[in-house]
């Protein structure tokens, strides 16, 4: 199925699915051999690229694909293994949230600056 590209930048592309019109952030991470990434931009209606939150819109891909790798997303009472994080790593990860993304996915989207990136409830993370 074709999909018209409406307006492209590098390495995004904002396209809308011709049978729902639904529009979609289609993106190539910085690996040139990795498939693109297909997802539905924050907030939804967006028409442009300059108005897509990039940060809210992959960041949601990024947490359904290490949900899908380690499910349910729950925090252990260990530390992070990286230097100096005192962030209590992921079951099934010897790193936090945040530094599982950035190895992953890019340091762009990992939210280092904030003291608590997600809301946790009795150990996991929503």
């Amino acid at each position: 199925m074709r999909w018209p590209v409406l307006e492209i930048a590098e390495w995004e592309e904002l396209r809308q699915c011709p049978g729902c019109t639904t529009f979609w952030l289609m993106t190539w991470p910085e690996e040139l051999s990795a498939v693109p990434i297909l997802c539905r931009p924050q907030p939804r209606g967006t028409r442009k690229l300059k108005e897509i939150d990039r940060a809210a819109t992959l960041r949601a891909y990024c947490l359904a694909r290490i949900e899908e790798h380690l499910g349910e997303l729950k925090e252990q009472k260990a530390p992070c293994k990286k230097t100096e994080c005192e962030r209590r790593r992921l079951t099934g990860s010897n790193y936090c949230l945040e530094h599982l993304i950035a190895q992953r996915f890019g340091r762009q989207l990992a939210m280092f600056e904030r003291e608590t990136p997600q809301k946790m409830k009795g150990g996991k993370i929503s």
